[in-house]
């Protein structure tokens, strides 16, 4: 009989213990996960930013003089490397890394306002 209220008695107190660690699980990933996502996003960031650069000296080189030619071809282009490395990013995001990218390669080109 004594054991019936021993074994209830542990299993409350284990079934405590586990909503306890749930609990506190959940408060910490609440926690981290802004900065984990953040730290993520600057990575992504940089590495969208070098990929940018790239996709502007390569098409420098194979589509010289193209104008709006150049530019799509340079969207295509980290569209797809980008799909490669796993990054999913709007159309207009990509259309601005080019953008970045032109205005860092030809910083003497750039008109000050």
């Amino acid at each position: 009989m004594i054991e019936q209220y021993i074994t209830t008695i542990a299993l409350s107190v284990v079934a405590l213990v586990t909503i306890g660690a749930l609990t506190l699980g959940t408060a910490v990933y609440r926690k981290l996960k802004p900065i984990y996502e953040a730290r993520f996003s600057i990575e992504q960031r940089n590495r969208i930013g070098q990929l940018a650069g790239d996709a502007y000296a390569w098409v420098e080189r194979n589509y010289a003089g193209a104008g709006a030619k150049k530019f799509h071809e340079a969207v295509k282009y980290l569209t797809v490397k980008l799909g490669q490395v796993g990054i999913s990013i709007k159309p207009e995001e990509v259309e601005a890394a080019i953008q970045k990218a032109w205005e860092e390669y030809n910083l003497n080109k750039i008109k000050s306002a």
